[in-house]
């Protein structure tokens, strides 16, 4: 895993490079060409000069691999909900790059799981985030979203015993953090999925414990479902 993000790493350098030189070039061909100094060139050069310039921005703005996977993920994230078969497609291909960090990686995974259970392959989704979850990752908002994700299809999929654990290891991240960022809606399914495993004391905890960490707010909807 370390030698694939030295790989990483060389490959962004030398792209680095490259568009430096590029548009050095580039830069000094516009100079000459203000300046005049192309009216002493032989004429028939001056086409394969302008050619080459003109070539060189189209590479640097368009064909570079790293723009080139930035131009892919954009595409997917644009298609998310409009057209989920199209976003996978997408983010399979900006996946398929050489030039990802593992940070990217394993967001683009998340993103791709989430495609793929709003298209309802459901399988195909958890293949990804469980993908995403894998090696020793300390980026723990992640791994909290990832799980979380998780935990919710499990849910919508009647597993419950599963998601109450995806949820489990969420709350652990998360009160680890002090940080609770959870969309209500979302957060009244859990409380649901806790109950439907014969968890409310556990729901009941979890809720208390979640006001404690400051920016989470009371829930009138989850306290009448905890009836407090």
């Amino acid at each position: 895993m370390a030698n694939e993000g030295e790989n990483v790493n060389r490959k962004r350098l030398i792209e680095a490079f490259l568009k430096i030189f590029l548009w050095v070039v580039a830069v000094i061909i516009n100079i000459m060409y203000i300046s005049g100094l192309f009216e002493h060139l032989p004429e028939e050069l001056k086409p394969f000069i302008i050619t080459g310039d003109v070539s060189m921005v189209v590479i640097l703005l368009w064909f570079m691999p790293s723009t080139m996977a930035e131009r892919r993920l954009k595409k997917g994230l644009e298609y998310l909900d409009r057209d989920n078969d199209k976003a996978v497609r997408y983010i399979e291909a900006y996946l398929d790059s050489k030039m990802l960090t593992m940070n990217e990686m394993k967001h683009a995974l998340r993103v791709l799981g989430v495609a793929h259970h709003k298209r309802g392959d459901d399988a195909a989704a958890i293949k990804c985030l469980t993908e995403a979850l894998e090696g020793n990752y300390k980026d723990n908002d992640l791994k909290a979203e990832i799980l979380g994700a998780m935990g919710i299809i499990y849910s919508e999929s009647g597993e419950f015993q599963k998601a109450a654990e995806c949820f489990d290891r969420t709350f652990e991240i998360m009160f680890a953090m002090s940080k609770a960022n959870i969309d209500k809606a979302i957060f009244i399914q859990v409380i649901n999925t806790y109950i439907k495993t014969g968890q409310k004391e556990k729901a009941l905890i979890i809720y208390d414990r979640l006001l404690m960490i400051q920016g989470f707010t009371r829930d009138k909807r989850v306290e009448e479902i905890l009836g407090i």
